[in-house]
């Protein structure tokens, strides 16, 4: 039985020898990641803890800290900045009429006042501009909405224009604003409360 020279190493082997040492280097890779996956999912879950932590003090910091109470301030000075009256929407009309040239309003109907929950009563005013540009529109509403010490919204506008040669248009306002009931002391009886 001749050997063949100058196989090296592996030609040395028996097959029995040679699927040991494939088993073994196959372990190896095997054992390699799962120990790599491990310390992975360690830094991993620290990370997260820590991640964590910083988001309870963020949630701590927005509920319950100075961010939190600045907020609240926020809250109630904007609340108190709601009218306890709805607008005078004839009045705001007339003035509408001196702001804005050829503007002239028609259809004029105030809708009934709306309770939307919270102390807020809505209150809303429906009219109809006849021929008007949409520069005089757009001044007019944002004459409407700009007016100071109330807080006037548009909820709905339908615009119609006459015709395709006519820069001229018809539009449908639906104009809202809040009322809020006004607060009542804790020792103070409520206006529609008789006494006995």
């Amino acid at each position: 039985m001749a050997v063949a020279v100058g196989g090296g190493f592996w030609a040395g082997l028996t097959p029995r020898e040679r699927v040991y040492i494939l088993v073994l280097i196959m372990v190896f890779f095997v054992m390699g990641t799962v120990v790599l996956l491990y310390f992975r999912g360690n830094a991993l879950r620290s990370t997260e803890r820590e991640i964590d932590t910083y988001r309870a003090a963020l949630r701590d910091l927005h509920t319950r800290g100075a961010v939190y109470k600045a907020k609240i301030e926020q809250k109630k000075a904007r609340e108190a900045a709601i009218s306890t009256e709805c607008a005078q929407f004839a009045s705001l009309l007339d003035e509408g009429r001196l702001a804005v040239e050829g503007f002239n309003p028609t259809n004029e109907e105030e809708q009934p006042s709306l309770d939307v929950g919270g102390g807020l009563t809505k209150c809303a005013y429906t009219f109809d501009a006849k021929e008007i540009t949409l520069g005089q529109l757009t001044k007019l509403l944002t004459f409407f909405e700009s007016k100071p010490g109330q807080y006037i919204s548009t909820e709905s506008l339908v615009v119609r224009s006459l015709s395709g040669a006519e820069d001229r248009l018809n539009a449908d306002i639906t104009l809202v604003t809040f009322r809020r009931q006004a607060a009542v002391e804790p020792g103070a009886e409520a206006p529609d409360e008789e006494t006995p």
